[in-house]
Order: structure tokens, then C-alpha cells, then sequence
């Protein structure tokens, strides 16, 4: 229903207007409350941010890794395995499993290149 003096929406149930403060002619004190039947999903839900970057949304495990971090991790494996460590012991799950996981591509990667060295100097020597 509206309110005959503003013409905001309000409920049969209030006395008065809300915006107002006039009063409502169709006030009925033992009014049930509205039956929600399969069309109508019950009374209206107030909605909150929830993008990524709202301070509603805050989850500490989905973190991401810090760019420049993450790069000096695959360039240098223990400072990978410090970071990791670190934000492991924040619960910082992602982020702690990316710098981690570029340390040990990382050290991968130079003990291959060792081997591989190894490998070259013995077939060229001999």
C-alpha cells in the first residue's frame, strides 16, 4: 500500500509512515504476516559487496603471491623458500604454494642445468 500523504510504498501493518510520520487509515494491529508462496522467495535481502577487492571479502588462505616476490623466488630459490614459509605460517595458502612452487622449479631447473654440465664436461673429456 502507499502512504496517502507522501506516496511511499509501507506495510498494513505499520501505524505510521516511515518518511512521513503520517498516520496509516488501514493500520490493523493482528495483521498475519505475508504467506510466501512459490513465486515469491520471502522478504527482500539486503545485499552486501562481495567483489574480490571489498573489505567484506577478506580470506587470508586466498591471498595472492606478490608479483616481485614471485619473481625473485624463481630467481633465487631460497628466498622462495622463506616466503613460502612465511606465508604458510599467515595461513596464506596461495600465496605461500606459488612462491614454494617457483622456488622449486626453480632449484629444478639449476640442478638439471648442473647435471647437464656434468654430463657435457665427461663426453667431452673423454
Amino acid at each position: 500500500m502507499y502512504c496517502s500523504n507522501c506516496g511511499s510504498i509501507m506495510d498494513e501493518r505499520q501505524a505510521f509512515c516511515p518518511f512521513c510520520s503520517a498516520p496509516n487509515p488501514n493500520y490493523r494491529q493482528n495483521v498475519p504476516p505475508p504467506q510466501y508462496g512459490p513465486y515469491n522467495y520471502g522478504p527482500p535481502q539486503f545485499y552486501r559487496d562481495v567483489s574480490p577487492y571489498s573489505p567484506y571479502n577478506v580470506n587470508p588462505e586466498n591471498e595472492p603471491a606478490e608479483t616481485p616476490l614471485l619473481v625473485f623466488s624463481a630467481i633465487e630459490p631460497i628466498i622462495g623458500l622463506i616466503a613460502g614459509i612465511a606465508s604458510l605460517s599467515r595461513h596464506e595458502k596461495r600465496a605461500g604454494r606459488a612462491y614454494l612452487l617457483a622456488a622449486g622449479i626453480s632449484f629444478g631447473v639449476r640442478v638439471l642445468i648442473v647435471i647437464m654440465y656434468v654430463v657435457f664436461s665427461v663426453l667431452l673429456i673423454s
